[in-house]
């Protein structure tokens, strides 16, 4: 792609759509007579989203002079920069594309007026911008999110309710601002004068709307004091900051999304927007919207060419001297060259007061790699401490200087140990905001622990800051570490465990002793070690290393080195606490534990990761939430990953898409595509597959109540117990609540799969244990083994537990014939999580079993599975029926089958089982039949496979029944016995 220059064409022809871009002669694009289409993308965004097609035509001449040197220019309105989100000049990457898109599908929605009138040829359109005004908007695009909409697309037009947005098209949106209501020389030309000489630094501007700045009677670029209001007068060191008028602007990322063509929100009244330098200079906490005092600069600057401005107003004087120290950080050496990086950096004038932390960014200096003796990677700031400024006139100190390469001489000499303020790195994600989605909580938390060793006098605190983080793989701790020290101004050295592990001991204490060594030279900093867990043990893992534990509890608790002004403070996190040495876990005087997503937090969590991606509008974020139960942070950015590669594959294997060259693929992806509901499924049906059921992943089942033949009784219990306080909540204030079933009767006659219906139809998520897999050889495993089961079923709410074979995980205390009471123990554990689930509303517990009467009693009583349903053999015709028709429902039947003929050929008492084996027996006939067919050439293999009245005549004339009368008897017998109970 090439580069080029975006100008401002006023007034821009009324004939040329405002998006589309005028090609001045003589540059370097193919002739723009034939429907030329420019891919535009702003050249500091990644190439990897989708670019802006417009449509060129043929444009005016550009002097030479305009044309100045560089990339050629692009002649556009104002409208086309507004979504773009960009100024006249700023430089664009455009390529020519030779086939956009053809659109294959739209949904167009209009407005309640009259008129969508017929057009001559292919358009080019964008998901959402309207075609006319007052006409339709373009609410969905198939397959791209813009193309050519012509003859072979299909047109669905819908009606649009409420207030109609702004479009980008209206001729009101391309006018010019109105003019300033003060005087165009405070407003306009000078101030760029001043912007251009005496310091637009950014990290030293206040922005104020237009209506603030008249409120608070000040000029456009006016130099003010401004402190932090504190309960105390004079408690807060004020900084100088110049006052500018922010703008709204269109959203670049969203200029494709369901919102494109919003102006952005412009700043309230009383509301000023800082840079993170200045507020951490100004001592403000970043999360809190605290308030500003502000006084005018009335200090005299000196004669009119020392402010090198014709303006009247007063400006800060120029400093002579400079004197800085660099910041000691774990990211960038303290004794590298960074002479040509301040150079740069002070090209433009920038605002210094002694105490000031200064923010260098290294962006583009390769400079700063060469020398490097730890050969470190480079950082995106390094950041200077101001220790002394020298003014013109000694004598007369003043608090604020400007500094640049003409006027100062600067002088750095040492380093020193300094908080510094965190700045985000390029463009903004969830996972460098200082509130990541779904851990607020935790880093709310982590900020409570480390600030008080922060505040003046916390050196006093006895005891070290050390943390121990928890909380299963993927869930968000180095995050919430990450959040925490940005919130903070803190330095974060990340250091993985695994990197520590050696062959010894002893090396293992060197690596140890000289990462607590370095993290000390960078103080106030965190230490973050990850999976703490793998130190501390030999390297069969069959014993704790007692060298390496000593050494890393004496380094935990040294007070001396941890509890110093400023401090170093040690995070830890680990996956699996309980595989932590005990001397280790004792050294964390603070554990903390990443809380489960709920619902909510999930939705925040797939809200922030599609904020910037383009969703068809059949996507429920909502469902998707519900549907990710037991996600961690790190499943919900693998199943957008997982979507983004099936909408690929869905593009790639599509009709519009088949047999085109790589070149038309890349103009494809260049349009952009939406993430579509079937991808989102697709993605999470794989992430569903890869855990395993050993892993414990919970997961809905899609069985339906159609798949269920008969035992309505049976289905009127359960939804009474399960479905009743999920759609009326209000009645667990009353008490009405059971949280446990117990399914018993005869084998086969469909008691999981009932649970799994229920599961589907309340949309719960299922998690079904055989009772033998709880039970574990070693001592205590088998406990653990069901605190965890307990434990994902909490994770993954509202869910449904069913434990299959409970006579075999439960039975009757005292009478297991193991010597160290693993049994007793285990019924004794399952009893204390089934008490416990009266605190959590969307946790249920089924239990199925053959033999209630060989359970502990303590599990039938009120608060536990205090609910018996029996699921008995079907005996009458009618039941049998409507079990045979849900199970032959998908099968190719012919004409002639009379399923009630069927069942008078087969016994009167039959489980859903015993039918299921008729059917399959049936179904092994046919396949016979049809091999001997086609072995005899009778029958073409591509026909499909019927059943036939014959073969479940046949299957009948065999079928024997799984249980005898006598068991059923027995059954009922003690199904009595409970019920009387």
């Amino acid at each position: 792609m090439a580069l080029a220059v975006l100008r401002v064409l006023e007034p821009f022809p009324t004939e040329i759509p405002p998006l589309a871009v005028l090609l001045p002669p003589g540059g370097p694009w193919p002739a723009a007579g034939l429907g030329l289409v420019l891919a535009l993308r702003p050249a500091s965004e990644s190439p990897a989203g989708p670019a802006l097609l417009v449509a060129a035509v043929e444009g005016p001449d550009v002097s030479s002079e305009e044309r100045g040197p560089g990339p050629p220019p692009l002649l556009v309105s104002r409208v086309l920069l507004r979504l773009l989100a960009l100024g006249s000049g700023a430089r664009v990457r455009a390529r020519p594309v030779r086939r956009p898109p053809a659109l294959g599908w739209a949904l167009l929605g209009t407005a309640p007026v009259p008129g969508l009138g017929p057009r001559v040829g292919p358009l080019l359109v964008r998901r959402g911008e309207t075609l006319s005004v007052p006409g339709p908007r373009v609410l969905e695009t198939r397959p791209a999110l813009q193309g050519l909409l012509g003859p072979g697309t299909r047109l669905a037009v819908t009606e649009l309710r409420g207030r109609p947005r702004l479009c980008p098209e209206s001729g009101d949106s391309s006018r010019p601002p109105p003019p300033p209501l003060v005087s165009s020389f405070a407003i306009h030309h000078r101030v760029r004068r001043l912007q251009g000489v005496m310091g637009g630094a950014g990290e030293d501007t206040l922005g104020v709307s237009r209506s603030c700045l008249r409120g608070l009677g000040l000029f456009q670029g006016e130099w003010v004091w401004v402190a932090r209001a504190g309960e105390v007068p004079n408690t807060s060191q004020p900084h100088l900051a110049k006052v500018q008028v922010l703008e709204p602007r269109w959203d670049l990322p969203e200029r494709l999304g369901p919102s494109s063509g919003q102006l952005g929100e412009p700043l309230a009244d009383g509301l000023a927007l800082v840079s993170a330098t200045l507020a951490f200079n100004l001592g403000c906490d970043p999360l809190e919207v605290g308030e500003l005092r502000i006084q005018r600069y009335l200090e005299g600057s000196g004669t009119p060419e020392d402010r090198r401005s014709c303006s009247l107003l007063p400006g800060p004087p120029f400093a002579r001297e400079l004197h800085i120290k660099i910041v000691s950080s774990p990211h960038y050496s303290t004794s590298g060259n960074y002479d040509h990086v301040l150079y740069q950096h002070f090209q433009t004038p920038r605002v210094v007061q002694e105490g000031d932390v200064l923010c260098v960014p290294t962006a583009g200096q390769v400079e700063i790699l060469e020398g490097s003796p730890e050969k470190m990677p480079r950082w995106r700031e390094i950041f200077f401490k101001v220790k002394k400024t020298v003014g013109e006139a000694p004598d007369r100190p003043a608090r604020a200087y400007l500094a640049d390469t003409t006027h100062t001489s600067l002088y750095m000499v040492g380093s020193i140990l300094s908080a510094i303020p965190m700045l985000p790195s390029g463009r903004s994600t969830p996972w460098n905001s200082l509130s990541p989605p779904g851990l607020e909580s935790v880093v709310t938390e982590l900020c409570a622990v480390l600030k008080p060793r922060l505040q003046p006098g916390g050196a006093l605190l006895t005891g070290t800051s050390c943390v121990l983080l928890r909380g299963p793989p993927g869930s968000g701790k180095t995050t919430a570490v990450t959040a925490a020290c940005s919130r903070l101004g803190l330095h974060l050295l990340k250091v993985p465990c695994s990197s520590l592990c050696a062959d010894s001991s002893g090396a293992i204490e060197t690596k140890l002793q000289a990462t607590f060594s370095r993290a000390r030279r960078c103080r106030p900093a965190v230490l973050l070690l990850t999976a703490v867990d793998l130190l501390g043990w030999v390297r069969d893992g069959l014993g704790e290393d007692a060298r390496v534990v000593a050494t890393l509890h004496h380094l935990l608790l040294d007070e001396d080195s941890l509890s110093s002004c400023p401090p170093l403070m040690v995070v830890a996190t680990t996956s699996r606490v309980q595989d932590l040495p005990t001397d280790v876990q004792t050294a964390f005087p603070h554990e903390l534990e990443v809380p489960v997503l709920s619902e909510g937090q999930r939705l925040s969590v797939l809200q922030a990761l599609t904020a910037h991606l383009p969703l068809g509008q059949e996507v429920n974020l909502l469902q998707l939430a519900r549907r990710c139960a037991g996600f961690v942070v790190g499943d919900l950015y693998a199943l957008l990953t997982h979507t983004s590669r099936a909408a690929c594959t869905r593009i790639k294997n599509s009709g519009l898409a088949g047999g085109l060259s790589e070149e038309d693929e890349g103009e494809l992806c260049a349009a952009g595509f939406p993430l579509l509901a079937e991808d989102f499924g697709h993605a999470l049906d794989q992430l569903q597959s890869a855990h395993s059921q050993a892993m414990g992943a919970p997961r809905i089942p899609s069985v339906s109540w159609h798949d269920v033949g008969g035992l309505q009784e049976v289905k009127k219990a359960i939804l009474e117990t399960i479905q009743l306080p999920l759609e009326h909540p209000e009645l667990l204030s009353l008490g009405l609540r059971r949280s446990g079933l117990l399914l018993h009767g005869p084998p086969g006659t469909g008691k999981t799969l009932l649970a799994k219906a229920v599961a589907t139809e309340c949309s719960l998520t299922f998690l079904s244990v055989k009772g033998p897999e709880l039970i574990n050889m070693y001592v205590g495993q088998s406990e653990e083994n069901v605190r965890e089961v307990f434990g994902r079923a909490r994770a993954a709410a509202p869910c449904i537990i069913f434990f299959d074979e409970l006579d075999s995980l439960a039975p009757s205390r005292g009478r297991s014939g193991d010597s160290g009471g693993v049994m007793d123990r285990v019924v004794s554990q399952l009893l204390a999580e089934l008490d416990g689930l009266h605190s959590t509303q969307d946790v249920f517990v089924i239990g199925a079993t053959n033999r209630p009467d060989l359970l502990d009693p303590a599990l039938l009583r009120p608060g536990r599975f205090d609910k018996l349903v029996f699921v008995g053999a079907s005996e009458d015709r009618a039941s049998q029926l409507r079990v045979l028709s849900a199970i032959t429902r998908k099968f190719k039947l012919e004409p002639s089958v009379s399923l009630v003929n069927v069942l008078d050929c087969c016994p009167p008492q039959l489980t859903g089982a015993d039918l299921y084996s008729l059917c399959s027996d049936a179904m092994t006939t046919a396949l016979k039949r049809r091999v001997r067919d086609l072995e005899e050439g009778r029958e073409l293999g591509n026909s499909a496979l019927l059943l036939t009245m014959e073969d479940l005549l046949q299957a009948a004339a065999r079928l024997q029944p799984s249980v005898s009368e006598q068991e059923l008897l027995r059954y009922k017998h003690i199904q009595r016995k409970f019920a009387s109970c």
